[in-house]
């Protein structure tokens, strides 16, 4: 049997390095933790043009490109054409690389459709790791698809990781016969350091957005920048790969507002230390179902726990991050659509500075949750890596 053989843990994922995105930098924090002798990974090729530095002594990547373009479009459906030759392709990086586990991540369906046909295909264990609902955030065919997909892969899966305590608590409702364990986003989280102190007298308020423009964060994004930039003294810098035109189109078009790009994290951990205010806007609504508003938990929010500045949330009533922020008193978090409120409490994080003390602190502790060798120790452990 292959799972008694000594052999290595295949990681299937649709994004790895260089991939600008959240899901991307996860599996390089956890490859960063194995050596090349424990781990293989298989990805997606990212064809813009970006650094392609990786350092030589991580796992392996073996990169596919299963996409069909017409005049740029079609490539979500199109690609299923290739999806046998995917297959094929991780088959042989199980043969070439000794592979005797493997662990895909989702969210994307393509990769885990090809992750457990080569599972059940070579009798190899397999564990899933959801990053996001599948199912309950579909619509149309691919919702049909997901309600074929969903359970089988549950049942098949050795053991079923999603990325959220909130995820767990509906997976494990809605399938009480299934296990479901929390295996959180882990980082290597920078030493405390002093927040950087503005030796200059500031005429600006300084604010700082990161992550990307999509539907689980756009209304409350749009809405926040809006009250913020509503305001001369106010500036904000996007970090992120959502282009100026973007924001333009739903009205974020101001002088003081500066899309910066995409940064590395370790690039990114000391500019927040630079900044007044960091943002952490969570979808009330838009163009996902009540499911996943409820129960992602956005990546961009373990760097802003570390920075030693205050952080200004908004996020809707009942959802994880909403629970999550509140139980450990780690962010301001405004609840309502009510601007109002946006407004006092930019003045409160501005103006109190006892209490925002206090919500830096708890921060820093909170971020220890994430710590990437206490997330690899969870995840060696329940697959039963040395």
């Amino acid at each position: 049997m292959r799972e008694e053989q000594e052999g290595k843990l295949l990681i299937v994922s649709w994004v790895v390095h260089p991939w600008p995105s959240g899901s991307s930098v996860i599996v390089n924090n956890i490859a960063s933790q194995f050596r090349q002798d424990e781990l293989v990974l298989f990805g997606e090729e990212y064809l813009n043009d970006t650094d392609l530095s990786w350092p030589s002594n991580y796992p392996k990547i073996h990169y596919t490109n299963p996409n069909i373009n017409i005049r740029g479009r079609g490539q979500r459906y199109l690609r299923w054409v290739n999806i046998r030759k995917v297959i094929n392709e991780i088959i042989e990086v199980v043969e070439r690389e000794n592979v005797n586990k493997i662990l895909c991540i989702f969210p994307d369906e393509f990769y885990l459709f090809a992750a457990y046909t080569v599972s059940k295909r070579l009798n190899l264990p397999m564990f899933s790791w959801f990053h996001n609902t599948f199912a309950d955030n579909l619509m149309g065919l691919r919702k049909y698809f997901a309600m074929w997909m969903q359970p089988r892969v549950f049942r098949h899966c050795k053991v079923n990781f999603v990325m959220s305590e909130g995820m767990k608590l509906f997976y494990g409702k809605k399938y009480p016969k299934t296990s479901f364990h929390t295996l959180p986003h882990g980082f290597e989280l920078p030493q405390p350091k002093k927040a950087l102190k503005n030796e200059e007298v500031r005429t600006q308020n300084k604010f700082v957005y990161t992550g990307n423009l999509n539907e689980s964060c756009r209304d409350a994004s749009i809405r926040l920048l809006k009250v913020i930039l509503d305001d001369p003294n106010n500036v904000v810098d996007a970090y992120c790969s959502t282009t100026p035109e973007e924001f333009q189109g739903w009205g974020i078009d101001s002088k003081n507002f500066h899309v910066k790009g995409f940064v590395s994290l370790d690039e990114l951990n000391e500019k927040l230390r630079t900044y007044d205010i960091l943002l952490l806007p969570h979808g009330f609504d838009g163009g996902r179902t009540q499911v996943e508003f409820d129960t992602i938990f956005p990546t961009r929010t373990i760097p802003l726990l570390t920075a030693g500045k205050p952080i200004l949330a908004h996020s809707p009533k009942g959802s994880f991050l909403t629970h999550f922020l509140k139980q450990n008193k780690c962010a301001l978090n405004v609840d309502t659509k009510d601007v109002s409120m946006i407004k006092s409490a930019i003045s409160k994080l501005l103006e109190d500075k006892e209490y925002v003390e206090e919500l830096t602190k708890n921060a820093f502790l909170t971020s220890k949750y994430f710590e990437i060798e206490n997330v690899v120790s969870i995840l060696r452990e329940s697959l039963n890596l040395k």
